[in-house]
């Protein structure tokens, strides 16, 4: 699946019932601060994902003075318009039910099969600055939908490294601690494999997309991955026995997949230090882009590009070459901003604009 025909939002934040078809290419949202713009760029990527990137109280989610809120989606194949799905979500403060087609699903993992999108907000620049852990995310995304084993092996992992860490705060003896060391790097070293992979396919992409967006820089980028143990370890069973009295001591597990990063350079310099706070923005589309690219080169599907206050994000030349790009690529992208004279219209053919007042939906008239 890769676009959305229909979106319908019920009591979410401050929208009350907000309803409409997509199109296949450009959605504009126009509306004031407040008016909701976010909120609806927030329900499609909670629904795809099961998760807010504004806050993680379920209850700040519903409208007031509700129990639910409910979003529902209508998604359809690229190559095929009849291959649809209904995907639909509805949220309460102790309890979220998933629905595929009519029928309640346990796990998220069967709706984001279906639902691939991108997010860019006015805080994306953040991934270069802030912890791995959204490093992590934004390589694992990638990792989830291009390999059929990664998302089991990354829970099993996840699983063990649980029950490791109980055992080492609880301070149970040496032997019951370790029972869980082989099956840790078993699952360690096939997840570090994947990600591997993923980020050798990924960079001459990313390359590529950087010289579109900013070719005033000269150095080429390079993508430093780090495995979550040091470089040059030979045997990860044998670090875990070493550094055992010192996770003991710490309560958690040091070593493993769940440390791994991704550092960005360009040249002998991190991308982070080199690179202006507009280039890091735009850095960050050209990760997003070359992700999505890469993406429909394996799954033979284009993903889903949300995009929050594009104007804030980047000044009216780059607009339009960001613009240009998810033309070129065939990615259906949904864009809020401020004003309309500030989003481009490439193509009329494929572009519908909404109006957003207090949480209600407005088509523009043709």
């Amino acid at each position: 699946m890769t676009q959305i025909n229909q979106l319908h939002i019920q009591h979410f934040r401050n929208c009350q019932d907000a309803q409409c078809r997509l199109s296949t290419g450009l959605n504009l949202f126009v509306g004031d601060n407040a008016a909701g713009k976010t909120s609806l760029i927030e329900a499609i990527w909670l629904l795809a994902t099961g998760r807010s990137f504004r806050t993680s109280k379920t209850q700040h989610l519903i409208e007031h003075g509700h129990e639910s809120s409910t979003l529902f989606t209508e998604v359809a194949s690229s190559h095929d318009a009849h291959k649809t799905h209904r995907l639909g979500v509805q949220k309460s403060a102790t309890n979220t039910l998933l629905r595929i087609d009519g029928e309640n699903v346990k796990g998220q993992i069967q709706v984001a099969s279906l639902l691939p999108v991108q997010l860019l907000t006015p805080e994306s620049h953040r991934l270069l600055e802030e912890g791995p852990k959204a490093r992590r995310q934004f390589m694992d995304w990638g990792c989830f939908h291009q390999s059929q084993e990664f998302i089991q092996l990354w829970r099993h992992h996840q699983r063990i490294l649980k029950q490791r860490n109980h055992a080492l705060k609880k301070r149970l003896p040496k032997a019951q601690v370790q029972l869980w060391d082989y099956q840790l790097v078993d699952t360690a070293l096939k997840i570090d494999a994947i990600r591997q992979d993923y980020l050798e396919a990924l960079t001459p992409y990313l390359t590529t997309f950087c010289e579109a967006l900013m070719p005033e820089v000269q150095q080429e980028v390079v993508c430093q991955y780090r495995a979550g143990w040091p470089k040059n370890t030979p045997d990860l069973f044998e670090l875990l026995e070493q550094n055992f009295d010192k996770d003991l001591q710490q309560g958690h597990t040091q070593y493993g997949a769940h440390r791994a990063d991704i550092r960005f350079r360009f040249g002998s310099l991190e991308a982070i230090n080199t690179l202006s706070r507009g280039q890091q923005k735009l850095f960050v589309c050209a990760l997003l882009l070359a992700q999505a690219s890469l993406h429909e080169k394996v799954v033979n599907e284009p993903v889903i590009m949300l995009i929050d206050d594009l104007p804030a994000e980047l000044d009216e030349t780059h607009r339009l070459k960001l613009l240009e790009l998810l033309q070129i690529l065939n990615i259906q992208h949904i864009i809020t901003s401020t004003a309309e004279s500030l989003i481009p219209v490439l193509n009329p053919e494929t572009t519908k604009i909404w109006y957003l007042k207090s949480g209600q939906l407005y088509p523009k008239e043709c």
